[in-house]
């Protein structure tokens, strides 16, 4: 990876997760807590696998504008989803998908910069009020400085949290959050080792759930969080290097409810670890180490637990690419009057290259969820499966199929701030979507310009 790729060390694992699939829809409004994920105009390295592996006769040409390189796609999928709300035997309906997305970046020789906007929309067919578009415009620039860069990246996101998220309050309709990211970092360079200070600011402001058929406002969620540290690497050898990682994060919510205790949270991690990226079998980049999590309630304390970002490569052949992803940190609260959840995942995708233009893969992920409050859990399985078949350098078609069986140990209801325990599947105000099984099954044309 060599000394430049300290500056977007998890921007790997990022990518990572959104090639399980399963576990970036899922979590989608946490914006990664100790590195951000990988903007237009920043570096990032991603080794070679079979998923990125360069096809001369299928790479998506782009549209070259003097300095710049333009890529336009669109992506027009549909599918059957047997569980869109996440109660046990709940709605099923068939969805298009519509995915539009455009990126320009600089092609200068030394600094760069780089713009991109994309969007998701998923239309029901039997289910039009589960109806819900994401979206996201980013924009981000680099300047080198002798040895040193900087990197300064804004990105807007708009998101939609669904009952079959884990983890997220028990609302019967999709809830839209707005998500503004501000981040810049700098990477000093001295020889075997370099220091990377960043600061990153997120401002999160929610809509409405649907509750028991009654709007709630999501408000009281509406929070700021402002996270600051610097990464140490001290290079072994090239694309060998040791990590170290000093954050702080305080998260600042701006609506509290009137009575309720302040979810308000300051927290200090600190992790260590290797960055293995040289060619081979393996490759692995893996950082644990613990997070002390203090509340401004009394009532909440302070948490200590373990966390750990970690991704692993294993390439046996020059066909098969095996990939795992390791996540656990302590979210924010969800609902009022709770102190969050410690929020594990683990994943691991298999991609085998068939033929050259015949890409297959099998994917499965597990999430928990540990309730730090209520003693209530949250587990949820996925096994998937898909199929990308290169037509040419323009079109692609698609085909994908995931299983996903939920669990909870028991719902915890908040009424005021008394904690009540119901039976599994219970919808009131609770932290966890109940117990459900769910399949999805996804076809899709892709085009590129």
């Amino acid at each position: 990876m060599g000394r430049s790729g300290t500056r977007r060390y998890l921007s790997c694992i990022g990518v990572g997760l959104l090639a399980l699939g399963v576990s970036s829809a899922a979590h989608a409004q946490y914006v990664e807590t100790y590195f951000p994920p990988a903007l237009p105009g920043f570096d990032h390295d991603q080794g070679v696998t079979v998923l990125s592996r360069l096809r001369p006769l299928y790479e998506q040409p782009g549209v070259r504008l003097g300095a710049y390189t333009v890529n336009a796609h669109l992506d027009e999928s549909v599918g059957y989803d047997s569980n869109i709300t996440g109660i046990s035997r709940g709605p099923s309906s068939g969805f298009v998908k519509t995915s539009p997305s455009v990126t320009a970046t600089s092609n200068w020789s030394r600094n760069r910069v780089g713009i991109s906007a994309s969007m998701d929309n998923y239309s029901y067919f039997s289910a039009p009020a589960q109806n819900y578009t994401n979206y996201n415009i980013s924009v981000g620039g680099g300047y080198t400085i002798g040895r040193h860069d900087l990197n300064v990246g804004y990105s807007h996101f708009r998101q939609h949290e669904l009952g079959t998220d884990i983890g997220t309050v028990a609302s019967t309709s999709p809830v839209a959050y707005d998500v503004d990211d501000i981040r810049t970092d700098y990477t000093f360079d001295a020889g075997r080792f370099s220091f990377v200070p960043n600061v990153d600011f997120r401002l999160y402001q929610f809509g409405n759930a649907l509750i028991i058929g009654q709007p709630a406002n999501q408000q009281y969620r509406d929070r700021t969080v402002l996270s600051g540290g610097v990464t140490t690497r001290y290079e072994l050898s090239d694309q060998r290097g040791i990590l170290v990682v000093l954050q702080g994060i305080n998260s600042h919510y701006l609506r509290p409810q009137l009575g309720q205790p302040s979810s308000n949270s300051k927290s200090v991690l600190l992790l260590a670890g290797l960055d293995y990226q040289a060619t081979g079998l393996w490759r692995y980049r893996v950082l644990g180490g613990i997070e002390v999590r203090e509340f401004a309630s009394a009532q909440f304390g302070t948490r200590v637990a373990p966390v750990a970002e970690a991704s692993v490569i294993y390439t046996p052949t020059g066909l098969t690419t095996l990939t795992g992803i390791l996540r656990r940190e302590i979210e924010d609260p969800q609902s009022e009057g709770v102190a969050g959840y410690t929020y594990t995942t683990v994943g691991g995708v298999v991609d085998h290259e068939l033929r050259r233009n015949i890409l297959l893969q099998g994917r499965a992920n597990f999430q928990a969820a540990q309730y730090l409050q209520g003693n209530g859990s949250t587990t949820s399985y996925t096994l998937g499966a898909g199929v990308n078949w290169l037509v040419n350098r323009r079109v692609r078609l698609s085909a994908d199929y995931d299983v996903t069986q939920q669990n909870g140990s028991n719902n915890v209801v908040f009424i005021g701030n008394q904690v009540v325990n119901t039976p599994t599947g219970q919808r009131v105000n609770s932290l966890t979507t109940g117990s459900y099984n769910r399949n999805v099954v996804l076809v899709g044309l892709h085009f590129s310009l």
